[in-house]
C-alpha cells in the first residue's frame, strides 16, 4: 500500500468532529447562532441538549443547512422521552437528526441485575418504538453504570428496599473500593449486564466518567464493538475519595489518559467524537480549544 493510500485510509477512518452544545448553555443566543459558532470554529457536528427541545426547528435547519453542520444526536431525559416520544421524534425528523441519547441514568438503576434487567427491557422497548420513526437510540454513560451490582456481594435483597439512590450508590462505591478482584471486568458491571441485555440499544461512552469508574475506556469500546455508537470526550478530576467525589474539567487536564484515548478511538467504529468541557471557564474561548483538542487525533 503506498503512502497516500495509508493515509487516505486513515483519513477515512478518523472519527469526525462533534461538540455537545449543553456546554454553551451560558452564551446568550438563540441556538441557530450557537450553531453558527460552532461551524466558524471547524466543527462537523453537534449533539443537541435541553435547548433544543425550547428552539424553532425551522431556524435550526435552515442553520445546519446553511453550514453543513449535521446534527449528530440530541439527548433527551428517559422519563420526557416516554412520556412524549412522539413529539420528540418529530422536532428530529424536522432538523433532519435521526439518533437521540439518553444521558446520566443515577445509581439506582444499577443496583442489581434484577434492576439492569428492568432498565434493559425498558430501554429496548423504546428503542423499537424509535426505530418506528427512523431514529436510532443510545444511552450515554455517567459514572453509576461502572459500580458493581450489590447482589455480586450478598447484597440483592436489601438493595430492592425502597431507599434513595444515593444510599445505594454509596453501598456500592464502599464495595467498589474495599473488594476489589481479579474478575473485575467491565463485563461484570451494570454496563456490561446491560449491554448483554439489550439488542436494539447503542452506547455514547463518556470517557471521563468510564475513567473515574476505574475502567481504561478502550476496554469500554472494546466491550461494546460494534454497538459504541459515539465517544464523548470529556474530563473529571477526584475532589474527594469517599465517598467518592469527582468535577469537571477541560480534556486532558484531570484523570483521562487523553492521548490513548484518541488513539483507540481510531480503532472503533464509531463516527463522532463529542467534545465536551461542561463548565468552562471561557465558553466563548472553549470552542476553538475543543477543535484543537479532537485535532490531536492526528
Amino acid at each position: 500500500m503506498s503512502r497516500s493510500e495509508s493515509a487516505e485510509r486513515a483519513a477515512k477512518s478518523r472519527p469526525r468532529s462533534a461538540i455537545q452544545l449543553h456546554m454553551l448553555r451560558d452564551i446568550d443566543e438563540p441556538l441557530p447562532e450557537t450553531i453558527r459558532r460552532v461551524a466558524t470554529a471547524g466543527f462537523e457536528g453537534v449533539e443537541f441538549a435541553g435547548a433544543f427541545l425550547e428552539a424553532d426547528p425551522h431556524a435550526v435547519r435552515e442553520a445546519l443547512d446553511e453550514t453543513g453542520v449535521e446534527p449528530v444526536a440530541a439527548h433527551a431525559d428517559l422519563r420526557a422521552l416516554e412520556r412524549d416520544l412522539e413529539s420528540i421524534a418529530d422536532r428530529c425528523r424536522r432538523v433532519g437528526c435521526d439518533h437521540v441519547v439518553i444521558p446520566h441514568l443515577g445509581a439506582g438503576y444499577f443496583r442489581t441485575t434484577d434492576h439492569v434487567d428492568a432498565l434493559a427491557r425498558r430501554l429496548d422497548g423504546l428503542a423499537d418504538r424509535l426505530d418506528s420513526h427512523g431514529l436510532r437510540l443510545s444511552y450515554h454513560t455517567s459514572k453509576d453504570p461502572f459500580l458493581p451490582l450489590l447482589d455480586r456481594f450478598g447484597l440483592g435483597v436489601p438493595a430492592t428496599l425502597p431507599s434513595p439512590g444515593f444510599v445505594w450508590e454509596r453501598a456500592a462505591e464502599a464495595v467498589d473500593l474495599t473488594v476489589r478482584g481479579p474478575d473485575r471486568t467491565v463485563g461484570t458491571t451494570g454496563l456490561g449486564r446491560l449491554a448483554s441485555r439489550t439488542d436494539e440499544l447503542t452506547f455514547e461512552v463518556d470517557v471521563g466518567w468510564a475513567t473515574a469508574g476505574g475502567y481504561d475506556p478502550a476496554d469500554v469500546f472494546d466491550l461494546l464493538g460494534d454497538r459504541l455508537s459515539l465517544i464523548h470526550v470529556a474530563d473529571v478530576t477526584r475532589t474527594r475519595r469517599f465517598p467518592p467525589a469527582f468535577r469537571s474539567v477541560p480534556p486532558g487536564e484531570g484523570i483521562l489518559d487523553l492521548e490513548r484515548v484518541l488513539r483507540a478511538s481510531r480503532e472503533t467504529g464509531a463516527d463522532w467524537l463529542v467534545f465536551e468541557d461542561d463548565h468552562p471557564s471561557d465558553p466563548e474561548a472553549v470552542v476553538y480549544r475543543g477543535r484543537a483538542t479532537l485535532d490531536r487525533i492526528d
